[in-house]
């Protein structure tokens, strides 16, 4: 039996879980490629905030934490798996939910990765980095320099230069486009 401080830290994990787990599981997921990884990693990190009684206490900004954990743990898992063959998102079948509600959101799921990648793959890694994190993730450029432990000026310049290429590409695929 639980005593009244379990309840209440079982309530505060709720709460923090319900404010960011949507964010933190895109998070991992585009870091990953794979929904089942993103998903464990992300289930990881709550588990260990939860069984540490100190973190909530000491910790001023839960959200920097909660990415950070999940930035490592993202790390840790491309080192682990690095000698291992992956078959690519795109060459993955999604399993078919028995609830067609979830197999829609799936599809959904894997056809904005494919979109969003095609595009992000074709820049520098440390540009695409910064712009999934302020564009997908909507964090704030301060909040993305101590996430990735680096000046504020470059993580602006770094966007920046990330978006202008985007668009340079955009606007040359429009032309093709529009000459067809």
């Amino acid at each position: 039996m639980e005593d009244a401080n379990g309840r209440g830290r079982f309530k505060e994990l709720e709460k923090v879980i319900t404010q960011f787990q949507d964010q933190l599981f895109r998070f991992a997921f585009f870091r990953t490629g794979c929904l089942a990884d993103s998903q464990d990693i992300v289930q990881e990190v709550f588990i260990r905030f939860f069984k540490d009684q100190t973190i909530l206490s000491s910790v001023s900004n839960i959200r920097y934490y909660l990415f950070r954990s999940i930035s490592n743990a993202c790390i840790d898992y491309r080192r682990k798996t690095k000698g291992q063959k992956f078959e690519r998102l795109e060459q993955k079948k999604i399993p078919v939910s028995l609830n067609e509600k979830d197999a829609s959101a799936n599809l959904e799921i894997k056809e904005e990765y494919l979109r969003i990648e095609a595009f992000l793959i074709q820049l520098p890694v440390e540009q695409a980095e910064v712009i999934r994190l302020r564009v997908l993730d909507d964090l704030s450029f301060p909040e993305i320099a101590e996430i990735l432990e680096l000046p504020v000026t470059t993580v602006k310049s770094r966007f920046k230069y990330g978006i202008d290429k985007l668009k340079s590409k955009v606007f040359k695929l429009k032309e093709v486009n529009y000459e067809l």
